[in-house]
């Protein structure tokens, strides 16, 4: 066996330990059981990663440095830069909310590509950088609310709302933006975490004999360990703490499904924007925005809308109720595609913040007072809330529970 391939590793999403049979470069090996991803063999890709990290940093100096979005109507330019609606939100008793956005779109991916640089740059001298097994391990449990490509179909959704009553131009940053969006894709998607997983040292503290122990899966960087039973330990790799099952998974995941569901329905029936014409003012739902694209012949925007602020949501609740109630009755029903509905519900539930990214775009450029002026409504924040805890409640919930019941 290639001393550079995990011989043993558990699946994380039903638990099944598998050895791996010696792999070539190019191929991975998938869960006999449930057919999730367990490894992958490649080239080594620190150094490609690198590369695209620092060609992001450059894209994301440049989308910050220039305007964003101009909005020119009757002889009136509204400019914008990609802060301008983050501002706007803090100032107008909407600090979650702007904390939320600058996060999501901007904080968290500037962190990504500086924590790549920072440890991928001495691998390539043959050293570690300091706390790279922490940094490297916070990176990932990052990666769903880096959201630069919700945000940008937030911008395309608000350029085509405003497009029929004004003329929208494009700016420098929003071109380096959205060339920044694949570079940082790629970024994720080209580096192999066994790449920097296996570099890392482990712990020689780790001497629990006459305990008796069980192997355990570091949910990180998938090491697999013996610890004692009922006994606190950490990951002698990475760090991480070891749990045989995600601690209260069950209580927790209810717990915030329930919350998720009493803010579901004022987030969709409280206004999400407030558009003031002349001194007249408009409140807009999201389903209401549905109809109105719907109705004003851009029936595509209207299904990416309701698909991804109403439907999403609302399936994501139902199929998190189905599996906590699968898991406290130990259904047997197809454990399998069971696993894959919690698969899907992780992956999708961050695609809801469109909404929210169309109400920072639409208070950024349309504030032409006294003419007209477009504020964020109660709902906006609502909503917002929903799509978090909902992503908080997926990534609580441990699907090895579902297998727990077959194995028994």
């Amino acid at each position: 066996m290639d001393l550079t391939t995990p011989t043993t590793v558990t699946c994380h999403d039903c638990g099944l330990t598998q050895t791996l049979p010696q792999m070539p470069v190019g191929t991975k090996a998938v869960c006999s059981r449930c057919g999730s991803v367990l490894f992958q063999k490649t080239h080594d890709t620190t150094q490609r990663t690198l590369a695209l990290s620092l060609t992001g940093l450059i894209l994301f100096a440049i989308a910050n440095a220039y305007p964003f979005l101009s909005m020119q109507v009757e002889g009136r330019i509204q400019e914008t830069t990609l802060i301008t609606g983050i501002v706007w939100l803090f100032t107008n008793n909407m600090q979650g909310l702007s904390v939320l956005v600058m996060g999501t779109s901007i904080v968290i991916p500037l962190l990504q590509l500086l924590a790549l640089v920072y440890i991928l740059t001495p691998i390539q001298y043959g050293k570690l950088a300091p706390k790279t097994g922490v940094i490297y391990r916070a990176v990932r449990h990052l990666m769903p609310w880096s959201m630069m490509e919700v945000f940008l179909l937030g911008i395309l959704v608000s350029m085509i709302k405003l497009g029929k009553m004004a003329t929208i131009i494009p700016g420098t940053a929003m071109w380096a933006y959205a060339a920044l969006i694949p570079v940082l894709i790629a970024a994720f998607a080209g580096l192999n975490p066994h790449d920097i997983w296996k570099r890392l040292p482990l712990r020689d503290d780790c001497d629990y004999e006459g305990m008796h122990t069980q192997p355990a899966t570091c949910h990180s960087c998938s090491l697999v360990s013996e610890i004692p039973e009922m006994h606190h330990t950490s990951c002698p790799r990475c760090g991480a703490a070891l749990h045989l099952r995600k601690p209260n998974s069950f209580q927790r995941t209810t717990a915030l499904v329930i919350a998720a569901i009493v803010l579901y329905l004022p987030a969709n029936m409280l206004p999400i924007t407030v558009t003031e014409v002349f001194g007249s003012a408009q409140a807009d739902t999201i389903m209401s925005g549905v109809i109105y694209f719907m109705f004003s012949g851009s029936w595509h925007i209207a299904l990416v809308i309701f698909i991804a602020s109403i439907l999403i949501p609302l399936l994501k609740l139902i199929t998190l109720v189905y599996l906590l109630i699968s898991v406290k009755f130990r259904h047997q029903w197809k454990p399998e595609t069971r696993t894959r509905m919690y698969r899907l519900t992780e992956a999708v539930g961050r695609w809801s913040m469109v909404d929210v990214y169309v109400v920072t775009v639409l208070v950024a450029l349309v504030q032409l007072d006294p003419f007209a002026a477009i504020k964020a409504g109660p709902g906006a924040v609502y909503f917002a809330a929903v799509v978090v805890i909902t992503m908080f409640a997926a990534e609580s919930f441990d699907p090895r529970l579902i297998w727990d019941q077959k194995e028994n």
